[in-house]
């Protein structure tokens, strides 16, 4: 959870440059307990420490005759950090090899770009390579750590956040047609942000910025093969995959799990528990009296009665909800705006709460994507599919355009091609699933949503946690996220993920002796919302402020008079629960978005 940032130009002196990286370092919401930064002349490296590392330990750099070969900035925790130090050595040049950054840095030396194949973990990173006047950036395999660069002539501006990025002077903050259908549709372009001219680097990939150009490399992806197991292997080598996942990311042997009560963190807290001598640390954030239409206090209470948990629950006082320092604070931690609302806004309160009493904590996060949770038999009986399951979901409730975009004036929508967009996205996103020839219909549908879900459904769940932490102050870990087991499972047949009739057989089977059976047959329910009438108020209030200020970046592009029809009647926010809710929480955070950033669309 600490940030990066950096600016390289190998024509330009950057040598008196070095508080234009400040500015950048200073604006990162990640990372709030020291900075430092290195400077040469034709690079600079920024780095904001989180609650883990000393701020002294980055950026870090290897010399050789005193003169530097190459420097690092590096976001994240490597799951492999004893195995890669027993295989680099002792020391590199630089000196001893105690940290992760050190740790990629020597190993960079050692085999070059190849060191992305060599890591393990949620990680983000920067290289100057002064030898070659290279920047090289990297992400995980799953892209958990952001890691967004605004390419320029002759090098590159870099940061761990869109926001951050938009603080350097040569940094424009303009959103085009495409950007805003990348918003409103929740998915982008791989490898693309929603602003103009920046870009992501993609998960799995490297990025090498030089005299050459720039030069990607995806060093890791699915495959298609054959499963050969049957039921009982398959069960036996999921849930080892399982426990050697939650081992890898069990720090110091005794972590903190984030329980809900639902099957994915309970069977998270149960499988963690086995590892340790005494009951893990567990909390369960609640709203009191006020709570949610889904209670989760009795069933994570089973959980810790079941397995002894040394349990908390976190108390989110729906006022919170609505301060505006919460609504900015979360607001920037996305770094995005989406139609989320108090989805966004609870889990912020919740981690800051719990990084109070813990640095570091697991979640059961992206157990639905792997273990084939989030398909339906309808989905997959379905012989004609338009557009990412998501959407259609959101189109069987009558929302046409997805989830939050019902306040927008349709002629926009048009305007800017927002069906073709989504189609082409969704096109794209197809075209990348790998499956096996002659495959039955059922598992190229399974295979397909799966896909979809991880490579682009992701970061409304794992990215969202991961950045709302982040901001918190909380290192969250995701050992559901492994890619030795969704590798694994993304290639075993439906049937068998769904053997006794049910979503995640495998899981709630490995499950089945840890966990009470209240919980094993628990029905999947969304993470809660509060449904405080304080909080309905405020949405209808804060939207009537948006519409009568003739100057609110937003208005120009609502539908004012199905807007007003909100304000003037706020029962149409409790519209399909929370989905009605949903097209005004979209307005007020694209509103405020533009206004924090000072965005106007260019359309």
């Amino acid at each position: 959870m600490s940030g990066i940032t950096g600016w390289v130009d190998r024509q330009r002196d950057l040598t008196h440059e070095g508080g234009a990286v400040a500015a950048m370092t200073a604006g990162l919401v990640r990372g709030a307990h020291g900075d430092r930064h290195w400077h040469s002349p034709h690079a600079l490296l920024g780095h904001a420490a989180d609650a883990l590392e000393a701020p002294a330990a980055q950026p870090a750099v290897a010399e050789q005759d005193g003169r530097p070969l190459a420097a690092i900035t590096f976001d994240g925790v490597l799951d492999n950090s004893a195995r890669l130090r027993a295989e680099l050595g002792p020391a590199g040049p630089s000196g001893a090899l105690d940290t992760d950054a050190q740790l990629v840095l020597h190993g960079y030396l050692r085999w070059g770009c190849a060191v992305a194949e060599h890591l393990d973990g949620l990680f983000a990173f920067a290289i100057w390579d002064a030898r070659s006047s290279e920047l090289v950036l990297c992400r995980d395999r799953f892209g958990v750590k952001p890691l967004s660069y605004l390419p320029l002539p002759h090098g590159a501006l870099f940061a761990s956040e869109a926001a951050a990025l938009g603080a350097h002077p040569l940094a424009g903050n303009e959103l085009d047609a495409e950007g805003l259908c990348a918003l409103l549709a929740q998915v982008r372009r791989p490898g693309h942000s929603v602003l103009r001219r920046v870009r992501e680097v993609r998960p799995a990939h490297l990025v090498r910025l030089g005299p050459e150009g720039v030069r990607e490399h995806r060093y890791w992806q699915l495959r298609a093969r054959p499963h050969t197991e049957d039921l009982a292997s398959t069960i036996a080598t999921t849930r080892g995959l399982l426990e050697e996942a939650i081992a890898r990311e069990a720090p110091g042997g005794s972590p903190a799990v984030l329980l809900s009560g639902g099957l994915d963190s309970s069977a998270l807290t149960a499988l963690v528990a086995q590892g340790v001598a005494a009951g893990p640390r567990t909390f369960t954030v609640s709203f009191g009296e006020s709570a949610a239409g889904v209670p989760d206090r009795p069933f994570a209470q089973a959980v810790v009665d079941h397995v002894g948990c040394a349990h908390q629950e976190v108390l989110v006082d729906p006022a919170t909800l609505t301060e505006p320092a919460t609504l900015a604070a979360v607001l920037a931690a996305k770094d995005f705006p989406s139609p989320f609302g108090d989805k966004n806004l609870t889990p912020y309160l919740f981690y800051r709460q719990v990084a109070a009493h813990t640095p570091v904590a697991l979640s059961g996060e992206a157990a639905d994507a792997v273990f084939g949770g989030l398909i339906s038999d309808q989905e997959r009986a379905a012989t004609e599919h338009r557009t990412f399951p998501w959407i259609e979901r959101a189109r069987a409730f009558g929302l046409a355009n997805g989830i939050g975009n019902d306040l927008f004036d349709p002629e926009l929508l048009r305007s800017i091609g927002f069906t073709g967009f989504c189609a082409e996205r969704y096109q794209e996103a197809r075209e990348e699933v790998p499956h096996l020839p002659g495959a039955p219909a059922d598992d190229r549908r399974a295979r397909e949503i799966d896909h979809l879900h991880m490579t682009r459904l992701y970061e409304q769940a794992v990215n969202h946690s991961e950045r709302l932490a982040a901001a918190a102050g909380l290192q969250v870990r995701f050992p559901f996220s492994d890619h030795r087991l969704f590798d694994y499972l993304y290639n075993v047949p439906w049937r068998m993920k769904s053997f006794d009739g049910r979503d995640k057989s495998l899981l709630r089977t490995i499950a089945a002796d840890l966990l009470p059976a209240a919980v094993l047959d628990r029905p999947k329910v969304p993470f809660p919302i509060t449904y405080h009438a304080g909080y309905k108020q405020s949405l209808a209030e804060r939207l009537r402020e948006v519409l009568t200020d003739q100057d609110a970046p937003v208005r120009p592009l609502l539908d004012l008079a199905k807007a007003w029809q909100v304000v003037d009647d706020p029962r149409r926010l409790d519209r399909g629960g929370w989905l009605g809710r949903a097209d005004t929480e979209m307005v007020l955070q694209l509103d405020g978005w533009l206004r924090a950033r000072r965005i106007r669309p260019a359309l």
